[in-house]
């Protein structure tokens, strides 16, 4: 369908890829691990860790959290109809990060594993000490949308309670020279946004 050329230059411009990012948070699961890996790393000599934002600059693609909603079904006069119930904001939190030479990124995902519960120790901590929060910036200046002589507001995103809960290595190639890229799956309890819904605001 044909439009005016002036509903079209109207339109903002779409976001990028690119000018979107996350945060996750040091405290306290990332940096717990880091410490403990770092403590027993000198029994092994493998004491090689990586910090927030360097998984972030590694990292090569993530998920965006979306709410699940549930429904309940009523059947009236023989028509069937679907009511919305209770909105569900947990899930899973996907992302892929190439390792370093030193395979900092296994230690510290393993490391923040073993805090939660340790196979070798028998240990589970309580979530106090391994949960985290992370921050997905879509568009506006901190996620590298910033237009020349405009402010633009970003839409955060909060993950909340979130730690990893499994990862996985791409299938080694050792005649390829390609880098090795780890698959991670982190749990978040719910997800808020900041200021764009009415109702979003909490748990």
């Amino acid at each position: 369908m044909l439009r005016k050329l002036s509903e079209i230059r109207a339109l903002k411009d779409p976001i990028k890829q690119s000018q979107v990012e996350f945060v996750i948070q040091n405290l306290p699961g990332l940096l717990i691990g880091n410490l403990t890996q770092k403590v027993a790393g000198k029994i092994s000599g493998n004491t090689a860790t990586t910090d927030a934002k360097t998984l972030r600059l590694r990292c090569t693609s993530f998920s965006y959290p979306g709410p699940k909603l549930g429904q309940t079904a009523l059947n009236i006069a023989g028509h069937r109809r679907r009511q919305g119930t209770i909105q569900n904001k947990s899930g899973t939190w996907k992302c892929k990060i190439v390792e370093d030479f030193e395979g900092s990124v296994l230690n510290t995902i393993q490391a923040w594993v073993d805090l939660i519960h340790s196979n070798t120790l028998g240990t589970r901590l309580p979530s106090i000490l391994y949960s985290s929060t992370c921050m997905i910036l879509l568009g506006g200046n901190d996620a590298g949308g910033h237009v020349t002589g405009t402010k633009l507001t970003p839409r955060k995103i909060i993950l909340h309670n979130f730690y990893p809960i499994s990862y996985s290595v791409s299938e080694i190639n050792p005649s390829s020279s390609d880098p090795i890229e780890i698959s991670v799956e982190w749990n978040y309890d719910y997800w808020a946004d900041e200021g764009l819904s009415l109702f979003s605001f909490g748990k």
